[in-house]
């Protein structure tokens, strides 16, 4: 009886899956960005190891990585841009201390929206979920950053970004989609 209730199909609704896509998109969103940050800082991490052992000197690096990192603050992301325009339709100006805050804002919005699809379509079509959500995420990276967002002129053209960038995107989207099947199926089956 126990194990009925896990393996059983219940019939597709749409207010189910908007309700769980919601919540796993906001869910996954978050997971994704604190894969983000950790594989940054172990990217960054090898880089001043590699450095080192080249023999660079400590100050020598810490002073490079303080200048990419400054660099980086002063440009624009495509969710920063995003909000900037956003803001500017609204006829605001978007002050420089809110603009990460902002930019965070819209990748939320962004990641719950896709959660919400992505949830409405699994119970309409459950092939969606292919992969444990997976090649949805895959999905997501080629359509939304590889080409809507270079195609919006919200970030370089994918031939000048460097690939490792391209895998570390590619990757943070395998993980926001598999953390967005996981917990979107675990809510459903307590619905």
């Amino acid at each position: 009886m126990f194990l009925r209730y896990f393996t059983r199909r219940r019939r597709p609704n749409v207010l189910r899956g908007l309700a769980t896509g919601i919540t796993a998109g906001i869910a996954a969103t978050l997971i994704m960005d604190q894969f983000q940050k950790i594989s940054t800082a172990g990217q960054k991490a090898v880089e001043k190891q590699i450095r080192l052992a080249s023999h660079e000197s400590a100050e020598a690096i810490e002073r490079d990585q303080q200048q990419k990192e400054q660099l980086a603050q002063q440009q624009e992301d495509s969710t920063e841009i995003v909000a900037r325009k956003i803001a500017e339709i609204a006829g605001k100006q978007l002050p420089p201390e809110e603009k990460k805050r902002a930019g965070q804002a819209v990748h939320y919005a962004f990641g719950t929206l896709m959660g919400a699809v992505y949830g409405v379509t699994a119970e309409l079509v459950p092939e969606v979920t292919t992969g444990g959500g997976t090649a949805y995420g895959t999905l997501l990276f080629l359509a939304a950053h590889e080409v809507a967002v270079p195609a919006f002129q919200l970030s370089p053209a994918p031939t000048d970004t460097p690939p490792r960038d391209h895998l570390q995107h590619w990757a943070a989207h395998v993980v926001y989609g598999g953390s967005l099947e996981l917990i979107r199926s675990l809510l459903r089956r307590l619905m």
